[in-house]
């Protein structure tokens, strides 16, 4: 079995991007939506009304 964490961006709890399998790329949709920002030492912050959903799954794996 393996685990995959999927991100969606939020705004008051509505989806306002794709399920993504990347931190990085869900960061991008947050900051599109002016729901997110990095600082000028690098970090990422979510602004209100903004909150990244997480998602955690279990698939079995494709062995041969």
């Amino acid at each position: 079995m393996e685990e995959i964490t999927w991100y969606r961006a939020l705004c008051f709890n509505m989806p306002v991007g794709p399920w993504r399998s990347c931190r990085e790329r869900v960061r991008r949709d947050m900051i599109a939506h002016d729901l997110g920002s990095y600082d000028e030492w690098g970090t990422f912050y979510v602004t209100v009304p903004g909150q990244i959903e997480v998602r955690r799954e279990r698939v079995q794996s494709r062995a041969a």
